[in-house]
C-alpha cells in the first residue's frame, strides 16, 4: 500500500510524526518542500522498517497512491474533493469532505476525525532541573505570572521559538533559542523534567499545540492548564489559570509523585493508540 502526505507549505512538517505511526505498514511518500527542521529525519530514524520517501510537492499525482492525504487543509496545490485533508482550524473545513483534526476543540461535524497526534517518540528517564518551553512564545506572553514562575520555580527554562525578547536577558535561569532542529528539540525535551505547556488566554480554543504530542510522544510530564488537561484528558501538573500555581507542587514533588506523574502518561498513551486505531478504522470507511 502506498501513501500520500502532500504540503506545499514549509510547516507543519511536525504532523507527519502521528501519520507514520498510524500507516506504519504503508510505503510513505512525503511531499514537501524541505526538511531543513529535520522532522522528517528524526521521524525516519523511529521508523526503520517504513520506507519513507521525501520528494518534491510539485510531481504528486493522485493516481499512484491508495491513500492520499493533504497536511494542511487551505493548501491549495489540490483540491480537497475527495481527499482526506487535516484541518487545523474548523473554518477550513467544509460539510462534505473527510478531515483529520489533532485537537478535540474542533468538533460538530461527522466528517472531522480527532486523533491525538502521537508518535513513538524517544523516551528518557534521567532529567536535568529544566523546564522547556515549544512553539511560538510572544513578548505579552510574558506576563507578571509568567516572570513569578521563572524567578521563583529553582529551575532552568528552555524556551524555543517565537519572539526575541530582551527580557529573558535579566534571566540568569532563561535559555532562549530562535529555532532548533528535530533532533536538538528532542534532546532538549529528554533532559528537562517538565514541558510548560502554553496557557490561555496566549493559547487559542480553536487549534492544537503542538507542544502537546511532542510532550506526549516523549512521556515528559507538562506543566497544564485545567481546561486543556480537561479537554484532551491529559494527565500532568495542573493549574486553574496561572503557572505559579504550580511552584509549590514542582519544587517538592518526590521522586515517587513524579514517576505517577509518568506512569498516569503511560496509561493515557496506551489508551490513545487503541482509541487512534479505532478512529482509523472509522476513517477508512
Amino acid at each position: 500500500m502506498k501513501l500520500a502526505l502532500i504540503s506545499s507549505f514549509n510547516f507543519h512538517m511536525c504532523c507527519i510524526g502521528f501519520l507514520l505511526e498510524l500507516f506504519n505498514n504503508y510505503e510513505v511518500d512525503v511531499f514537501f518542500p524541505d526538511d531543513k527542521e529535520k522532522f522528517l529525519e528524526y521521524y525516519k530514524s523511529l521508523y526503520p522498517n517504513t520506507i519513507i520517501n521525501l520528494k518534491s510537492p510539485w510531481s504528486f499525482s493522485k493516481n499512484n497512491y491508495d491513500l492520499s492525504i493533504k497536511i494542511t487543509s487551505n493548501d491549495n496545490i489540490i483540491s480537497s474533493n475527495d481527499i482526506i485533508s487535516i484541518a487545523h482550524v474548523k473554518q477550513f473545513s467544509d460539510d462534505i469532505n473527510k478531515y483529520i483534526v489533532m485537537t478535540p476543540w474542533i468538533k460538530g461535524k461527522e466528517n472531522l476525525f480527532y486523533f491525538f497526534p502521537l508518535y513513538r517518540g524517544i523516551k528518557s528517564s534521567t532529567y536535568k532541573n529544566l523546564i522547556t518551553y515549544l512553539g511560538f512564545f510572544a513578548k505579552n506572553f510574558l506576563d507578571e505570572d509568567t516572570k513569578n514562575f521563572i524567578k521563583n520555580s529553582g529551575f532552568i527554562f528552555n524556551f524555543v521559538g517565537g519572539d526575541n525578547i530582551p527580557e529573558f536577558k535579566e534571566y540568569s535561569n532563561v535559555i532562549y533559542s530562535a529555532r532548533v532542529d528535530t533532533f536538538e528539540m528532542v534532546n532538549m525535551i529528554k533532559e528537562s523534567k517538565f514541558i510548560l505547556i502554553r496557557k490561555e488566554p496566549f493559547q487559542l480554543n480553536d487549534r492544537y499545540s503542538g507542544a502537546l504530542g511532542h510532550a506526549v510522544s516523549h512521556c515528559k510530564p507538562m506543566i497544564i492548564q485545567k481546561n486543556t488537561s480537561d479537554s484532551y484528558n491529559i494527565p500532568g501538573v495542573v493549574f486553574e489559570s496561572n503557572y505559579s500555581e504550580t511552584l509549590d507542587s514542582i519544587i517538592n514533588m518526590s521522586d515517587e509523585e513524579y514517576q505517577n506523574h509518568i506512569n498516569l502518561l503511560e496509561k493515557f498513551i496506551e489508551n490513545t493508540y487503541t482509541s487512534n486505531k479505532e478512529t482509523l478504522q472509522k476513517l477508512l470507511l
